[in-house]
């Protein structure tokens, strides 16, 4: 969808500065207990469910083991080095969105009181969220699943976006994009979503972006997905189909 009005700029002078907050990892839980892990993978493996990943529907020690690994060194570089690198676990982008690495159930439920988090988009392939604790909690999770270091196809951000915009639009409270490090799968989507909102080129979002999240991909604006992305929203800015903002965030 696209929206044709959109708030004005004196709607967003109140939104929250950009924040962010720390978290330890606890997912292994949530893994074992996903549809198709553990015994259930060596049963069936070619599960077809809104709740299961589409990469590593069969075995693969290897896509595991990097998982893993990346996520673990990713825990290190928030939580043990982060007064050094700047790096947090997630990051409020403007009043809507919040950028971040993959969520444990705690983080979860810390977002949902207290940063008002209605709604998920997992861009992680190999992992299918909580889905019974989304649904205990009333939040809606969309799974757009994206193998890791590779950009979202343009249908998946143009969804991730349009998740976005229907939270902005009601006013339901706001959204939290996530991956497993937060810096590449949906950093694309929160860029795009940046360029749909507000009236920015790439690279004025994607330095945004950075003052916002700091370990998010320096390149992304340069992708050949945003550009199509930013591409099709001139074309239809031009024509009148959707309007955008002037960019108030600091």
């Amino acid at each position: 969808m696209s929206l044709n009005t959109v708030s004005t700029r004196e709607d967003y002078e109140d939104r929250p500065s950009c924040t962010q907050q720390e978290s330890s990892l606890g997912i292994s839980q949530a893994l074992k207990a996903a549809p198709g892990s553990g015994a259930d993978r060596k049963r069936k493996t070619s599960l077809r469910d809104d709740t299961f990943r589409e990469a590593g529907e069969s075995d693969n020690l290897l896509v595991w083991a990097r998982f893993y690994i990346s996520l673990y060194y990713n825990k290190i570089l928030v939580g043990m080095l982060g007064c050094v690198t700047g790096w947090a676990w997630y990051n409020r982008i403007d009043r809507h969105v919040l950028l971040g690495a993959l969520p444990t159930p705690t983080h979860i439920k810390d977002l949902h009181s207290q940063e008002r988090v209605q709604a998920i988009v997992n861009l992680c392939a190999e992992f299918p969220g909580y889905k019974s604790l989304y649904d205990e909690l009333g939040m809606k999770q969309t799974l757009l699943p994206t193998s890791d270091f590779t950009i979202p196809h343009l249908e998946h951000i143009e969804q991730g976006v349009d998740d976005i915009l229907d939270i902005a639009q009601q006013n339901l409270g706001c959204i939290y994009l996530h991956c497993k490090a937060g810096r590449g799968r949906s950093a694309a989507i929160a860029l795009c979503y940046l360029l749909r909102m507000y009236l920015l080129s790439p690279a004025e979002a994607q330095d945004i972006l950075l003052r916002c999240r700091p370990q998010v991909d320096k390149d992304l604006f340069q992708t050949d997905e945003v550009r199509a992305y930013y591409k099709n929203l001139i074309s239809q800015a031009e024509s009148g189909k959707i309007t955008r903002i002037p960019c108030s965030i600091e």
